[in-house]
C-alpha cells in the first residue's frame, strides 16, 4: 500500500519544515517497529531501543525520501533498518554492522538477512491503514466515527450502535459506508468491504500497553532532540 498520504508524509519529513510530520511518522510506525522486534525475540526494553534507533535512522536519512520507485521502496529500507538493529543485539560488538552515513540513500542499505518477511509486509500495510483511519477520524463528526468504530471495529449490532450513539440505524449504516469509501479514496486497497473491515480490526488489534507507549515516546523524543544540530530546536 503506497498511498498519496504516505508519499506526502515522506516529502514533509525530507523538507524538515513541518514539525508535525515527525509526530505523524512516529505515531504511524512505532508500533510496527516495536511489535516486529518483539516478534523476533526482543524484550520490551530492547524493542524500545530498536524503535529509537529506527527513528534516528529516519531522522538522519530523511534527505533520501524523494518519491522515486526506481531507488527502492521505503518500507524495504525501514524493514532493513529494523532487521539490522535486531541482528545487532545477537552479535558480539565487533561483529555489529557499522552505522550508515547520514546521507546514505535508500539503495545503500545492505541487508545481512533474508528478504522482508510476510509479517513485515502485512504489518506495514496495516500500519498504513491505521494511519488512514486516523485521517478520517479527524474529517468526520465524532458521532459518525463512534458509530463506525462500534459497528465495524467492535462489531456491535446496528440497533445497539444506534442506541449508544443516538443515531438512527440508517445513519449508522451510512456512517459505515461513508468511512469505508473515504478510506478507499485515501489509498486503501480496492477490495470487498468485508475484507477491508477485517483488516481494519486487525490493524487496531494487539496495541502495546500504555506504559510501553509512554516510555517509547519519551525515549524517542529525547533521542531526536539530542540529534538536532542545536540540541533543542528544529533544523533550519
Amino acid at each position: 500500500m503506497n498511498t498519496p498520504t504516505q508519499v506526502t508524509l515522506l516529502e514533509r519529513l525530507r523538507e524538515g519544515s513541518d514539525p508535525l510530520a515527525w509526530d505523524e511518522f512516529y505515531q504511524r510506525y512505532w508500533r510496527l517497529i516495536f511489535s516486529t522486534a518483539r516478534r523476533r525475540g526482543c524484550s520490551d526494553h530492547t524493542s524500545e531501543e530498536i524503535v529509537q534507533e529506527a527513528m534516528l535512522a529516519v531522522f538522519r536519512g530523511r534527505d533520501a525520501f524523494r518519491y522515486d520507485p526506481s531507488r527502492g521502496r521505503f518500507r524495504d529500507w525501514l524493514g532493513t533498518v529494523v532487521r539490522n538493529a535486531v541482528a545487532a543485539r545477537r552479535r558480539s560488538p565487533a561483529d555489529r554492522p557499522q552505522p550508515l552515513a547520514d546521507d546514505a540513500p535508500l539503495a545503500a542499505v545492505v541487508d545481512p538477512g533474508p528478504e522482508p518477511d510476510a509479517a513485515w509486509e502485512r504489518g506495514f500495510d496495516l500500519a498504513t491503514l491505521a494511519s488512514l483511519l486516523d485521517v478520517v477520524r479527524h474529517e468526520v463528526a465524532p458521532a459518525t466515527f463512534q458509530a463506525f468504530e462500534l459497528a465495524v471495529l467492535q462489531e456491535l449490532p446496528g440497533a445497539d450502535v444506534a442506541r449508544v450513539t443516538g443515531l438512527s440505524r440508517n445513519a449508522v449504516y451510512l456512517a459505515r459506508r461513508r468511512i469505508l469509501a473515504r478510506l478507499k479514496e485515501l489509498g486503501a486497497h480496492a477490495e470487498p468491504a468485508a475484507s477491508l473491515t477485517a483488516r481494519l480490526r486487525e490493524a487496531m488489534h494487539d496495541a502495546p500497553r500504555h506504559a510501553v507507549e509512554r516510555a517509547v515516546t519519551l525515549h524517542v523524543e529525547q533521542t531526536l532532540l539530542a540529534a538536532r544540530p542545536d540540541g533543542h530546536g528544529a533544523d533550519s
